[in-house]
């Protein structure tokens, strides 16, 4: 039996995809405990995972903050891997790690983990488990990527204070993409690549939630499901939900508008009948019965709806790691990117048009999502997982 700790930092999106290999953790007989604090915390309660908070006393997820605000002023470069924006997130999700890095070493080392789980983003996880000498397992999200450079740099001087002089790369990495998914985003390392390398089926962990009956049948109408995650940011306030109201209205479908619990002052608080607002609903399971999503690109949602075999249309941030997302997406032939500094209407309208009308965009995730079920599963993970680290450190040396 291992222990094993999940952590991320304080973002529910961030988290989520680690939640299906924590239930196969649990579920294989092993231990599971989350270190995370905020939306990211509330999510793993809600997911039965025994959560302790990381962070919160030094409000780690203000960082965090400060960067949305930073992506909607336009200051956080264009691309995720432009220099602008590893200078940025380097500095944000350094900050967030820095805040959290004691906390995760104290519950590391107290708890007795026999290894940190965490994603690439979340850098001073992997600072964590070689401060108190145990391996690591770099988790994927979506586009593979190494443990992040530009935040481990910010940490730095945290490490030294914690006793760690070198860094290496993970043990272990998951690796989620389905293999004919294209990686446009280039992140560069220098502490080297992980030994192993294990792909895995995205879980598509969405939360738990009530479906409603609607959303398991389909009307008359095309259903449409919009959904730009949580952050109000990556709507501009509403006013890209407010776009694809009109865009829906003119093409007569029905629009599922998932709001999560963003303030949206742009968006109209009278909406058209045609228009379905939810806060939250799981996401796989209302995919099932649409025929289309316009999203922001994350990549929890861009993998939701591969998994779903839905055509996508994708309205992403400038800066973030969702240009690239959406376009692997259109270089795969599941739908188009449209620029949100341009955006109108009539650009939803035609993307939509396009993709409802158009097979080959269905044909083309349905073909990922065949190659995403013939991907191992978390359980045949775990295990794996437990044969490649090295065994329990036992009660005696967690004592």
């Amino acid at each position: 039996m291992m222990r094993y700790l999940f952590t991320s930092m304080p973002v529910s999106s961030h988290l989520m995809p680690l939640v299906p290999l924590a239930h196969a953790a649990l579920a294989a007989g092993h231990e599971v405990l989350v270190a995370t604090g905020g939306p990211a915390a509330r999510t793993a309660r809600a997911a039965g995972l025994v959560t302790v908070e990381a962070g919160e006393r030094l409000r780690a997820r203000e960082p965090y903050e400060d960067l949305l605000r930073m992506l909607e002023r336009g200051e956080a470069g264009t691309a995720a891997d432009d220099a602008t924006a590893f200078a940025v997130h380097g500095r944000a999700f350094g900050e967030v790690g820095a805040r959290m890095l004691d906390d995760l070493i104290g519950i590391a080392r107290t708890w007795g983990a026999d290894a940190v789980v965490y994603p690439g983003i979340h850098s001073a996880a992997l600072i964590a488990a070689r401060a108190v000498g145990v391996p690591a397992v770099l988790h994927g999200y979506g586009t593979p990527l190494p443990t992040f450079g530009p935040a481990l740099e910010h940490l730095a001087p945290h490490a030294a204070r914690a006793g760690v002089e070198k860094v290496w790369e993970a043990e272990i990495e998951i690796d989620v993409l389905p293999p004919s998914l294209s990686n446009f985003t280039e992140v560069p390392t220098d502490i080297g690549r992980p030994e192993h390398v294990l792909r895995m089926r995205y879980g598509c962990f969405n939360n738990g939630g009530d479906l409603p009956r609607w959303a398991l049948e389909r009307g008359d109408r095309p259903r449409v499901t919009a959904t730009c995650g949580s952050a109000a940011t990556m709507t501009r306030e509403g006013a890209l939900y407010r776009d694809i109201v009109l865009a829906t209205e003119e093409l007569g479908a029905e629009l599922v508008l998932l709001t999560a619990d963003a303030e949206l002052p742009k968006l109209p608080k009278s909406l058209p009948p045609h228009v379905r607002p939810e806060r939250w609903v799981p996401l796989r399971e209302l995919l099932d019965s649409c025929a289309a999503v316009v999203h922001h690109g994350g990549s929890g949602t861009m993998l939701s709806s591969f998994a779903a075999g839905l055509a996508q249309v994708s309205l992403p941030m400038p800066g973030t790691v969702n240009v690239s997302n959406a376009r692997t997406v259109t270089e795969r032939g599941a739908g188009p990117t449209l620029d949100i500094d341009t955006l109108g209407p009539e650009a939803v309208t035609a993307a939509l048009e396009a993709v409802l009308r158009d097979p080959a965009h269905g044909r083309a995730a349905r073909e990922v999502a065949e190659e995403m079920a013939a991907m191992p599963s978390a359980a045949v993970v775990i295990d794996r997982i437990g044969e490649l680290l090295p065994p329990a450190r036992g009660a005696a040396a967690r004592g």
